[in-house]
C-alpha cells in the first residue's frame, strides 16, 4: 500500500469521520471487503463487497490450490487494495480460513498476496476459526443455546452453545464445493461423539449456503417478511425443502442464481447435519466470522451490554429531536410494563422508546408507515423476526395512533400473536400520548406519572400544568387506557 501523502481522494474519504477496521476474509468460495466505522456494538459497514473466486474448487482431490484460482484470488485483491488505499483506513485484519489453511502450495497465493495488501495474512486455525463464528453469532445473540453451524465452500464449523458459551466445537474439511458423497458425509458426523447434545436444540445456520435455502423458503412459502437473518425453519418444514433439492427431480426454485450449481451439495451437508443431531429447527443468521472479528476487540462492558440497546442508542443520537428523552419515557411506561405481568421485553419497551422519534422529520401522513418499514429492515442482529414485527408495530402506533394499517402492518399481521397486537398498541400509545403531551421537553414529561389501581388508569399532573390536559391529550390518555383494558383518571396534584 501506498505511503505517499493523502491524495483528495484520501482527503475526502477521513472528512466522513470515525476510526476505521477494513477485515478481509479470505474463504473457499469467495473473498470479501468489508470497511467498518469502529463505533462500539453498531459497526455497520461503510463497505461490504463480496467476489466469489473459488480459491478453494477441487481441494478434495489434490490438497492444492489450483493456478486459475489463485490468479482470481488475487486479481480480486488488487481490486481491494486501490479501495482500501483510496478510502483510507486505520487497521487491516487479512484473514484465511479453510482453502489457503489445507493448501500444500498456500505460498504460492499469500506471498503474492501480502505483497499486494501490504499486510500479513493470518491464517486461522479450525479452532480459531470456529471460535470466531460462535462469538460473531453470540455477541448478536447472547444467551443462546444450541448447535452454530457455518457452512462454506471448503470446511464446516460446529460449534455448541450452552447459555452463550461454546462447549464443544469442531472442524470438518468438507464444503459446498466437495465432491464427497452423502455416505462419505454422515460418516464424518458419525465421528462427532458430542453432535448427539444437540438433540432437540435449534440449529444456527451461518454462510451464504445457509442463506440460499433461507431465500428458496421465502420464495415458496410466500413468507411475509424477506429478511434472512432471524429467519427461523421448523425441522420437517426444513427437511421438506432438503429433499427438493438432493432428489433425483430437483427443484431448484427460489434459489439465488449464484448458488445454483453449489446448494445440492450443501444441502446434502445440512441434511445429513439434520439427521446425525436431530436438531429442532433451523435459524438463519447473517453474522460471519467478520462479526467474530469486531466482536473480538470489544471490552468486557461493552460485550455484557445488550447489543440492540446499544444500537438502538447509537441510532437515537443521531436522530432524536431531543437528548434524553428516550429515558424519561423508559420510566413513564414502568407501571404498563408490569400490567402486562412478563408479556412484554423491558429490552423490547427500551428500543422502542429510543427509536421513538426515528421519523419525526419525514412527511407526517407517512410517519408511521416509514418508521415500521425501517424497523423491519433495521441493520441489527440481536431481534427475532417476532420481536422485529413487535417493535415496528409499536412505534408505527407512536406515529398514527390507532389509525387503521397501513401495508407493514400487513406483515406484523401474520408474524405476530393476539397479544402481541394489544401490547404493541399499549406502548405505541403509550409513546404517542407521552411525546404530545410533553412537546419533546424532559422536564415535562417528568412531572407526569402514571400509575394503574385495580382498573383505572392513573395519570398525577401538577396543578401547575393542568393547562398541557386539553381535549386533544386526555383523548390520547384514554386511548392509552382502553389498549390496556382500563380506564382512565386524570388527577391534579399540588
Amino acid at each position: 500500500m501506498s505511503s505517499a501523502p493523502d491524495t483528495e481522494a484520501q482527503k475526502e474519504g477521513r472528512l466522513a469521520g470515525g476510526s476505521r477496521l477494513a477485515v478481509i476474509d479470505i474463504g473457499s468460495n469467495s473473498i470479501r471487503l468489508v470497511v467498518y466505522r469502529q463505533h462500539g456494538r453498531y459497526p455497520f459497514p461503510l463497505f461490504n463487497e463480496r467476489v466469489s473466486c473459488r480459491l478453494g474448487l477441487g481441494m478434495d482431490k489434490q490438497e492444492k490450490l489450483r493456478e486459475d484460482r489463485i490468479q482470481a484470488g488475487l486479481s480480486v485483491l488488487r481490486r481491494f487494495s486501490r479501495i482500501i488505499d483510496t478510502i483510507t483506513v486505520d487497521e487491516v485484519k487479512f484473514i484465511a480460513t479453510a482453502a489457503v489453511r489445507r493448501a500444500r502450495n498456500a505460498a504460492d497465493f499469500v506471498v503474492p498476496a501480502e505483497q499486494i495488501l501490504g499486510h500479513p495474512v493470518q491464517v486461522l486455525s479450525s479452532e480459531e476459526e470456529a471460535r470466531l463464528v460462535s462469538l460473531g453469532l453470540t455477541a448478536n445473540m447472547p444467551g443462546i443455546s444450541g448447535l452454530i453451524t457455518d457452512l462454506g465452500g471448503g470446511s464446516i464449523e460446529m460449534v455448541l452453545v450452552k447459555k452463550g458459551q461454546p462447549v464443544q466445537m469442531a472442524s470438518l474439511n468438507m464444503g459446498h464445493l466437495s465432491q464427497l458423497s452423502k455416505a462419505e458425509i454422515s460418516d464424518q458426523f458419525a465421528r462427532i461423539d458430542w453432535l448427539k447434545e444437540a438433540v432437540g436444540q435449534p440449529l444456527y445456520g451461518i454462510g451464504g449456503s445457509i442463506r440460499a435455502l433461507g431465500a428458496a423458503f421465502v420464495a415458496r412459502t410466500d413468507y411475509p417478511l424477506f429478511l434472512l437473518h432471524g429467519l427461523t425453519i421448523e425441522v420437517l418444514a426444513l427437511s421438506s425443502l432438503l429433499a427438493d433439492l438432493t432428489g433425483a427431480r430437483t427443484d431448484l426454485s427460489g434459489v439465488p442464481m449464484g448458488r445454483r450449481d453449489t446448494i445440492g451439495k450443501a444441502a446434502l451437508i445440512i441434511e445429513a447435519l439434520v439427521e446425525a443431531t436431530s436438531v429442532s429447527r433451523l435459524v438463519i443468521s447473517s453474522t460471519s466470522i467478520r462479526d467474530g472479528v469486531v466482536a473480538d476487540r470489544l471490552g468486557d462492558q461493552e460485550r455484557a451490554t445488550d447489543p440492540l440497546i446499544l444500537a438502538c442508542r447509537e441510532i437515537a443520537a443521531g436522530q432524536e429531536r431531543f437528548i434524553g428523552l428516550a429515558d424519561a419515557l423508559i420510566d413513564l411506561l414502568q407501571p404498563i410494563i408490569q400490567h402486562f405481568d412478563g408479556r412484554l421485553h423491558r429490552r423490547l419497551i427500551e428500543a422502542a422508546c429510543l427509536l421513538s422519534d426515528m421519523c419525526w422529520n419525514e412527511y407526517a401522513d407517512l410517519r408511521g408507515f416509514l418508521a415500521a418499514e425501517k424497523i423491519l429492515a433495521l441493520p441489527v442482529n440481536s431481534l427475532s423476526h417476532r420481536e422485529r414485527a413487535w417493535l415496528a408495530s409499536a412505534v408505527r402506533h407512536r406515529y398514527d395512533g390507532i389509525k387503521p394499517n397501513r401495508p407493514a402492518g400487513d406483515i406484523a399481521e401474520q408474524l405476530l400473536r393476539e397479544q402481541d397486537f394489544q401490547t404493541a398498541r399499549a406502548v405505541g400509545t403509550g409513546l404517542r400520548f407521552a411525546l404530545i403531551f410533553c412537546a419533546g421537553s424532559r422536564h415535562l414529561l417528568e412531572q407526569v406519572s402514571l400509575h394503574i389501581e385495580g382498573e383505572t388508569l392513573i395519570c398525577r399532573i401538577p396543578e401547575k400544568s393542568t393547562s398541557l390536559m386539553d381535549e386533544h391529550s386526555r383523548r390520547r390518555l384514554d386511548t392509552l387506557a382502553e389498549a390496556c383494558d382500563l380506564t382512565a383518571e386524570v388527577s391534579f396534584i399540588p
